[in-house]
């Protein structure tokens, strides 16, 4: 064999479960078509949250005179933006890069298929071997079927990462994770943004309490939201307009741009060449066991390609784990992922919400800890936000969820405890300084468990 392992794709699963292979001892390669990181560092999670912290400070000078600082006159950049997101991404892609000559990782530029179990086809031509293959190639943006991308007026966020000029007027459609954050970059640089969202609230399958927080804070910056809104017929002119449907309510609207947030599919197409038994479902996701197998079992698939959540942790924690599993037999482990969205406030979430529990006919408790009520909170001006903690009669954490500055910093904490089962009891006695955020954690547990002294 030429390789003990190769991974197919150099994002977060494949980079990351490549350094922990050689790091094992395992002669490993990844196969990669563009830069290594994946969507995630080139076009997805890092360049967005670069923007995401400029515009951050935006919305911190408009809010000065409160705490006392009056500035009469600033000038954005978008050119200086993006050269710090570039720069940025630049020194995380040769972090990689570097990496992978420190692991004696080999990085083979190209496009990788499987023709066979322990052979990669490269380009069409070359042949490789390898006693293991990782499938992790990833996702794409996905389009509606009738509002397909055209790269000027119709658009995914790939074409907004350059920022060459802020139209007057956008669209969001799909309030998810990157609807929503790129809705705010656009409002903070001055365009009017409206998000439609067909499902009843935004960020759907999230604990409902903690998302209509959200919703009012990301009205007061001036976003428009419709939700439990269809649009159709779309037309293309100078603008782009669409009819919109809300219950009995039919209107118009014309926007310069609309961004398409309507979710991802699987880059799984092409992949296999050869007569594998390997299966995909109807959407084009890559069948696999609880160890991340396919039906070959020297054939492993994680991230995007295999289905939702589609996050890079949870990618890059099952190539870790799937390597493991090579070296040493362990399973596959799949605890409970964290999700966070960057907005302002942030919002994060782990395990059942209230919802969740309700339609499986549990009886919970609920801890809930307003932002408002905590000392660091007020003097950082940092007020609207709310813990809330999912526990069951026993007071085993279940879920937690937060609206509020900082809340994907505090959510590992939290993460740990749904992870573990642990009960809210058990953090009566952990000490937690003063004044900081994670004292909301405390309150939140100790409502449930009945040592909360601030609420």
């Amino acid at each position: 064999m030429d390789f003990d392992l190769l991974f197919i794709g150099a994002g977060p699963a494949g980079y990351e479960g490549a350094i922990a292979a050689a790091k094992k001892g395992l002669k490993t390669a990844v196969v990669e078509m563009d830069l290594p990181g994946g969507t995630c560092l080139q076009r997805g999670c890092i360049p967005t949250k670069a923007i995401l912290h400029s515009v951050k400070a935006i919305k911190q000078i408009n809010d000065f005179e409160k705490i006392g600082i009056h500035v009469e006159k600033f000038q954005i950049s978008l050119d200086e933006i993006k050269r710090r997101k570039v720069r940025i991404v630049s020194k995380q892609t040769r972090g990689i890069e570097f990496l992978f000559k420190q692991n004696n990782i080999r990085l083979i530029t190209g496009k990788a298929q499987i023709a066979g179990v322990n052979k990669i086809l490269l380009n069409g031509q070359e042949e490789i071997s390898a006693g293991h293959i990782v499938v992790a190639t990833g996702s794409r943006a996905a389009e509606l079927p009738f509002l397909k991308r055209d790269g000027q007026k119709i658009i995914h966020s790939d074409n907004l990462l350059e920022l060459e000029s802020i139209p007057e007027s956008m669209l969001v459609v799909g309030a998810g994770a990157v609807g929503l954050e790129w809705a705010l970059i656009y409002s903070y640089l001055g365009c009017k943004v409206t998000v439609v969202e067909i499902m009843d609230s935004i960020v759907p399958g999230t604990d409902r309490e903690i998302t209509d927080i959200l919703k009012i804070e990301l009205i007061k910056q001036n976003i428009t939201i419709h939700t439990a809104t269809a649009v159709s017929n779309p037309r293309l002119n100078e603008k782009v307009g669409l009819t919109f449907k809300k219950g009995d309510q039919v209107w118009e609207e014309e926007f310069a741009k609309v961004l398409l947030a309507v979710g991802r599919i699987p880059n799984s197409e092409d992949i296999f060449t050869g007569d594998l038994p390997v299966d995909l479902d109807n959407k084009g996701f890559i069948q696999v066991n609880g160890n991340l197998q396919t039906a070959v079992p020297t054939i492993f698939a994680c991230g995007d390609v295999i289905g939702p959540p589609l996050l890079a942790h949870k990618a890059s924690h099952q190539a870790i784990g799937i390597v493991d599993f090579i070296v040493n037999g362990t399973p596959v482990s799949h605890h409970p992922l964290p999700g966070v969205i960057f907005t302002f406030p942030e919002m994060a979430t782990v395990g059942m919400t209230q919802e969740q529990a309700a339609q499986e006919g549990l009886q919970v408790k609920i801890g809930r800890f307003p932002y408002a009520a905590g000392s660091r909170a007020n003097a950082i001006d940092e007020k609207i936000g709310l813990v809330k903690v999912i526990a069951d009669q026993e007071n085993v954490i279940l879920g937690a969820h937060i609206v509020g500055a900082e809340a994907g910093e505090l959510l590992p904490l939290l993460t740990y405890a749904v992870t573990r089962r642990l009960k809210c009891d058990e953090f009566k006695d952990l000490v937690f300084a003063h004044p900081t955020l994670g004292e909301n954690l405390w309150e939140a547990m100790g409502e449930i468990a009945g040592f909360s002294i601030h609420i």
